[in-house]
């Protein structure tokens, strides 16, 4: 088994540090017990990490929900000769039916509805925000909380559901498409743009650590960006560079951009 120390060295983030240790107990835990467990969720870039650490182990493990869009993520941690283990005994689906006419909830009130039950975030997954409900994947352990404690979203009567996760309707989270031309990919420039700031003001909050790339946090002011990334900017939302469709005459490039709301 090799010494995970060094591996360590190389997490910047104290916090996702400490949710990969956390991780690492889990597999601890399952190879020696022989039974199987969840963590937490995560998000993409800590699951990558926890691969080689997982694998550290003579244990499986499965992503879960493996839909492509899906930002936060379990692991189900079992021994290695026991049976698959099915999702449903760590994972449940619940529906938060919208009994009002008159407003659609979005992904804050959902969001807002659950912290205030004091639910922990890292026991709950995306939400998924149609017309008339939202659903969610959530440990199995607090589902039955949520459904007995969970009536109202503000001032709208709701009902809340547990559903078959094969009934959950995934889908990538809201977001509506800004179009930005900057002179280059550079974080800064882009920061600025998504801002509504100037370029020194967007390196202040790069270089003030409230930015991250792709879930790591980034103060590098001259750091590239490119098609794919996702930035997420305290106070300001999150963003996925969507595309880079051309220049303008001048030589600046046109960017579509994702805002997640």
């Amino acid at each position: 088994m090799k010494n995970l120390e060094k591996y360590y060295d190389f997490i910047k983030d104290e916090e996702t540090k400490n949710t990969v240790k956390k991780i690492q107990d889990k597999a601890l835990y399952v190879n020696k017990n022989y039974m199987s467990a969840i963590t937490e969720f995560i998000n993409p870039y800590i699951a990558e990490i926890c691969i080689p650490v997982i694998k550290n182990y003579d244990i499986k493990f499965e992503i879960f929900p493996s839909y492509e869009h899906c930002e936060r993520k379990v692991f189900i941690l079992s021994p290695q000769y026991s049976e698959t283990s099915d999702e449903n005994e760590f994972i449940s689906g619940i529906r938060i039916n919208n009994k009002s006419k008159f407003k659609k909830l979005s992904h804050r009130d959902y969001l807002g509805a659950l912290m205030s039950l004091g639910i922990d975030r890292s026991k709950t997954g995306d939400i998924y925000v149609y017309d008339n409900y939202g659903d969610i994947v959530v440990h199995s352990d607090i589902a039955d909380y949520i459904i007995y404690n969970m009536d109202k979203i503000g001032h709208n009567k709701i009902e809340a559901e547990k559903i078959k996760l094969s009934s959950v309707n995934f889908k990538e989270q809201e977001h509506e498409v800004l179009n930005i031309i900057s002179s280059s990919m550079r974080i800064d420039n882009i920061v600025k743009h998504l801002t509504n700031s100037s370029r020194e003001k967007a390196s202040v909050i790069i270089k003030a650590g409230s930015v991250k790339v792709n879930y790591v946090p980034e103060d590098r002011v001259s750091t590239e960006l490119k098609e794919g990334d996702l930035l997420s900017i305290s106070r300001a939302g999150r963003f996925k560079i969507y595309n880079t469709y051309g220049t303008t005459k001048s030589g600046k490039i046109k960017i579509k951009i994702k805002h997640y709301v």
